[in-house]
């Protein structure tokens, strides 16, 4: 396995960062802090722009690419279906 460049070290911890930030705004609302908060779309405590840039780094850390309606991730694709919120 090959070593991440510097660019991907950074992007992981602002990716690391994302996510300690929902789990810390779960907390702050109540929530157990023995378990974790579900990561739909308005139960994962992100505002929409970090929301989308949890995703798209995402995509770019773990080679996750949606062209079209179809998904590739590690030598493997398949079609989205046409309701699919990755599609917007």
């Amino acid at each position: 396995m090959r070593e991440p460049t510097a660019q991907e070290k950074r992007q992981y911890e602002r990716f690391k960062e994302l996510l300690d930030i929902s789990h810390q705004r779960y907390l702050a609302a109540g929530g157990d802090p023995s378990s974790t908060h579900s990561g739909r779309t308005g139960e994962d405590y992100l505002t929409d722009e970090e929301r989308q840039e949890a995703l798209n780094l995402g995509r770019q850390l773990f080679g996750v690419q949606i062209v079209g309606n179809e998904v590739t991730c590690q030598g493997r694709s398949w079609q989205l279906p046409n309701n699919s919120p990755l599609l917007s």
